[in-house]
């Protein structure tokens, strides 16, 4: 069933999209391409729409097709999935067409995720990679609203070189789709349903792009993987739950808080955007947008893997394994700070 859902979502994605080119083209909803050494060029946004239909028409099907084998009593599940996801939807349709400002964005994304919290997306227990179990209570609530918010504007963060963040979500995705397959049976569709639509808008917003993600699609990839997370990795019986999903989505998380964190040092408004985030930087390095893509698709298929591995070797490997993360995370920054410093130099020496 997986396996066809996501044959589903691809085809349906590559049939829509192009219709979602023309009509954000018609009516103008275009952003500006900064493509290094080229001139500005306008590039319809909306690509989100293609991506949530093509992801509702998959799993929808599934819903209908195999409901008591995949969902069971979850039904409510996959329906607070859905009310979440069409608020995040109009959420970003809004700010694409006309603008909203950082609180409102902040208010509609809490309330997607008290949606998936009525339906039954609370978080009580985790598990401890190295031991025990961490008693939620009522924090539960709290923990699952910032991680919505959290990463849901990661990927939106994420969403500045053609094809990062689709390409990203999609890897996500992938590591998300395996990590579940010993959860809620309704999760793994889910995820394989993302990465079919994914892949299938990747043929339209590879570099150079023909359409944008937009906040439309770039806030949708983020919840729908949030929410898959707190149903899968974060309530899994393996010993890994409280780091499976941070490693997973560590690239688009780490960017976000390090761009938090500098703007706020620096007294600006930490909800402003910028282009200095990760990738932008790597393009200012001499890397080209597409080597900078790849340079992210490489790190987060790496820090997936490593992810499965704890989850299926168990917890004895926990401790080595979050070592192993560290060093990576340690080192491609390390390579994106001596190559700054190189660049400087050699532009004092010029």
């Amino acid at each position: 069933m997986s396996w066809l859902v996501f044959g589903i979502a691809l085809l349906a994605s590559l049939l829509l999209t192009p219709s979602v080119i023309r009509l954000a083209g018609k009516r103008k909803i275009t952003a500006l391409a900064h493509d290094p050494g080229s001139e500005e060029r306008t590039v319809p946004l909306l690509g989100g729409i293609g991506i949530f239909f093509a992801f509702l028409i998959s799993t929808a099907l599934a819903f209908l097709l195999g409901r008591a084998r995949l969902l069971g009593s979850f039904d409510t599940h996959y329906l607070g999935l859905l009310a979440g996801g069409i608020i995040i939807l109009g959420l970003g349709l809004y700010d694409d067409i006309r603008g909203a400002k950082a609180p409102l964005k902040l208010i509609v994304q809490a309330l997607a995720a008290v949606a998936l919290l009525l339906c039954g997306y609370n978080v009580e227990v985790l598990t401890n990679p190295f031991g025990g179990q961490i008693q939620l209570g009522f924090w539960g609530w709290p923990l699952v609203i910032v991680w919505v918010v959290a990463v849901t504007n990661a990927f939106n963060l994420l969403d500045g070189l053609d094809g990062l963040a689709a390409g990203t979500a999609a890897i996500a995705g992938l590591i998300l789709f395996f990590s579940s397959l010993d959860g809620y049976p309704f999760m793994p569709t889910v995820a394989i349903a993302l990465v079919g639509s994914c892949l299938g808008f990747l043929r339209y917003n590879r570099y150079p792009a023909r359409i944008f993600l937009g906040d439309t699609g770039s806030l949708f990839l983020g919840f729908v993987l949030a929410a898959v997370s707190i149903q899968s990795s974060f309530k899994t019986t393996a010993g890994i739950a409280l780091a499976l999903p941070l490693i997973v989505l560590l690239l688009p998380l780490a960017d976000l808080a390090i761009s938090f964190l500098r703007r706020a040092v620096r007294g600006r408004n930490p909800f402003r955007g910028d282009r200095r985030h990760l990738h932008h930087k790597l393009v200012a390095m001499g890397f080209s947008p597409k080597e900078a893509v790849r340079l992210f698709y490489l790190l987060t298929i790496n820090l997936g893997l490593i992810a499965l591995v704890m989850k299926f070797a168990g917890r004895e490997l926990a401790a080595g394994m979050l070592f192993l993360v560290g060093l990576i995370v340690f080192l491609f920054f390390k390579i994106i700070e001596d190559f700054r410093f190189s660049i400087k130099g050699r532009e004092r020496r010029e």
